[in-house]
């Protein structure tokens, strides 16, 4: 798989607002963009492999360097109308699906990107403080080839769409940056589009350890998962549960 091209990936993104840097090897896009100084509103990293990448609640990202996607935008600017993680999610789900079968591409509440009922990429937003500053970071996760001894999770080798990676992460950077021009006011209908378990029945794993079977109805404004439990409807954050027996 041919390495990553800076020329083309920045071929349609607004060159005087993101400043782009792609490394071979590093511990985490993330980690790196809460140490790395803004020259223009938006700092875009990108690394062939990672050695610490993190998922949510401080797990292991697995990033081998085999042609995966790790990247990190991260901006000052600020975006209140929606949770960017479920925001971003659908951006994920829009661009794959130009490069998958139509309905292959699905999203598990709150930012796992799933394909063939295996989860193919994730989602990261972070939030770091430092004089009275916000840097907002967003770090995406995908699968293009992923090793067999890692069968559990999925992978987009079906699809053949390895060469294609600096224009995934090109048009995934352009609809991200566009979020912070203009607010999409249908985002909860565009979300539930791609979610693979609206309307089924998920098990929910709170911080506690307990569990109970819900059905998935919908989410609100700020993203929370709405499920209907014995006790009627009932609001979740991210924070609060966990939902499994999806994939």
């Amino acid at each position: 798989m041919k390495p990553l091209n800076k020329n083309t990936i920045l071929t349609n993104l607004p060159k005087n607002r993101v400043n782009l840097t792609i490394y071979k090897e590093i511990t985490s896009t993330n980690e790196l963009s809460k140490n790395t100084a803004f020259k223009n509103e938006f700092n875009l990293i990108l690394a062939e492999k990672q050695t610490a990448g993190k998922g949510r609640h401080g797990k292991n990202w697995y990033s081998p360097k085999n042609g995966n996607i790790y990247m990190s935008l991260s901006t000052k600017k600020e975006l209140n109308y929606a949770p960017l993680s479920l925001l971003v999610g659908i951006i994920c789900a829009q661009v794959l699906t130009k490069y998958t079968n139509k309905g292959a591409v699905r999203l598990k509440w709150p930012n796992d990107i799933v394909v063939n009922n295996k989860k193919v990429g994730g989602i990261l937003v972070e939030k770091v403080v430092s004089d009275s500053e916000t840097t907002t970071i967003v770090g995406i996760g995908i699968n293009f080839l992923i090793d067999p001894q890692e069968k559990w999770w999925g992978d987009l080798s079906h699809y053949n769409v390895g060469d294609s990676r600096d224009h995934i992460i090109s048009m995934i950077t352009s609809k991200i940056i566009n979020l912070f021009n203009k607010e999409n006011e249908d985002w909860i209908d565009e979300w539930l589009k791609y979610c693979m378990h609206i309307n089924k029945e998920v098990k929910i794993i709170k911080t506690d350890d307990s569990s109970e079977n819900a059905i998935f109805k919908s989410i609100d404004q700020d993203g929370c998962a709405l499920l209907e439990t014995e006790m009627g409807i009932k609001i979740f954050n991210s924070g609060e549960i966990s939902i499994k027996g999806v994939y």
